[in-house]
């Protein structure tokens, strides 16, 4: 078929072909890759450990269950915390550049959780009985954990447009599970940290994220943003939101760091 447009004359502002085009990339791309990038990084940490395990080097299955929990693990929350900040950064700033990063998040986040689970439960050894099933259900944190991943799953499969179309309504409803897994991660945590730094940085991130989806108050800010009032008094709120979103998030990435430094270098700090 003969391309209409091809056959449009060139008008006086118009560029020619053979013109180098503007960059029509949205001011946000380059940050969506730069996440996106990060977000494999959990996977590459693991993968010496992995090797090592798959190759039968010795104790590396001791180390490897060591690194899951500390690699994978502390991943898939700062990925799960991050996605549920998308929205709360929409409602205070009216971006949109960052929305599609609730799904890729959320896939990395379904991802490391699954992998850590599928590690954990194959290197546990037998501090458990019952195999498997037996390692998964042996303790209640690991049974939350196990619940929380399993709860990914649906969410994970119908992360799409077309499930969107489908389900229409009902997708709605069936992503709102996202907020049990929400509870089920922080009971996971206390569980096995009790009121130690992973469940303290868990909570720091949940207040402000949570805070933001409480219908009064995001209504409060959409309304006096869009209005351009109240300006003084968002920026003190937004700052200690922040604030205490950081106090969590900050730490949290430490200990990632920390952990994945150690996959790398096949010493986990467990060992």
């Amino acid at each position: 078929m003969t391309d209409v447009v091809a056959l449009r004359p060139l008008s006086p502002n118009r560029p020619a072909a053979n013109a180098p085009r503007p960059d029509t990339r949205p001011p946000g791309a380059a940050a969506l890759w730069f996440v996106r990038t990060l977000a494999c990084a959990p996977f590459l940490c693991m993968l010496p450990e992995l090797l090592a395990a798959a190759t039968g080097r010795p104790d590396a299955a001791a180390a490897l269950s060591v690194s899951t929990a500390d690699v994978l693990g502390s991943a898939s929350l700062l990925c799960f915390m991050l996605m549920l900040a998308v929205t709360p950064v929409h409602t205070v700033t009216g971006w949109t550049w960052h929305l599609p990063l609730r799904r890729d998040l959320g896939l990395a986040m379904f991802a490391t959780a699954m992998l850590d689970l599928v590690i954990a439960a194959a290197t546990t050894g037998d501090t458990f009985d019952g195999g498997v099933p037996g390692r998964i259900a042996g303790r209640s944190f690991l049974l939350v954990g196990t619940l929380a991943t399993v709860l990914l799953i649906p969410l994970a499969l119908t992360a799409n447009r077309r499930s969107m179309r489908r389900l229409g309504s009902h997708w709605r409803r069936l992503h709102r599970l996202v907020y049990v897994v929400w509870g089920l991660v922080l009971v996971h945590l206390l569980l096995l940290f009790d009121l130690g730094g992973p469940f303290r940085n868990a909570l720091l991130m949940s207040v402000p994220l949570a805070l933001l989806r409480v219908p009064a108050v995001d209504r409060w800010f959409r309304t006096t943003r869009t209005a351009g009032r109240a300006r003084a008094l968002r920026a003190v709120v937004v700052v200690l939101l922040v604030a205490t979103f950081a106090a969590g998030f900050v730490p949290a990435v430490q200990s990632f760091v920390t952990a994945g430094r150690g996959a790398l270098a096949l010493q986990p700090e467990g060992n």
